[in-house]
């Protein structure tokens, strides 16, 4: 008895909650400040009570370039209804390809998007992309973009 009660508070801390919500995949265009369009996928783990999920994403422009990162995810979603705003900070590696000069490797994504839920229990939002160094190399001339996510339940 003990042990189920152990491991129904372990369950409830690690978010069992949210078993009812699925991770997710986003896809998605940007058009950034530069020549270039860069196709995207997020993937978004089950979010847990607070809104909080971890996250992964690949990017690729082009004009060759290619990002590759992980971190973490909030979502509000006011009333628990349909409206949400997700903001999203993911560092990782860069290869610039002929893009912009990111000047360096290793680089932070930065979102923010503002969407809705649809019956389907897809969403679509419009998404706002930045992606810099943080002043880790000399050269931080920052990317920015604006595009459109499709996200699907995988359930």
């Amino acid at each position: 008895m003990r042990s189920l009660a152990f491991l129904s508070v372990l369950a409830t801390l690690a978010g069992a909650p949210a078993l009812a919500q699925t991770p997710s995949l986003s896809f998605g265009v940007v058009q950034t400040e530069t020549p270039s369009t860069a196709l995207f996928m997020n993937w978004f783990s089950a979010p847990r009570p607070a809104g909080w999920s971890y996250a992964a994403g690949l990017y690729a422009s082009t004009e060759g370039a290619a990002w590759i990162g992980a971190g973490l995810s909030y979502t509000l979603r006011p009333g628990n209804g349909n409206f949400f705003v997700r903001g999203t900070v993911m560092p990782g590696l860069y290869h610039q390809g002929s893009d912009v000069d990111l000047g360096g490797v290793f680089e932070i994504s930065t979102s923010v998007e503002i969407g809705t839920r649809l019956r389907n229990d897809a969403e679509i939002a419009l998404m706002l992309l930045h992606r810099s160094n943080a002043g880790v190399y000399d050269n931080n001339p920052g990317l920015n973009a604006v595009g459109l996510s499709y996200t699907i339940p995988l359930h």
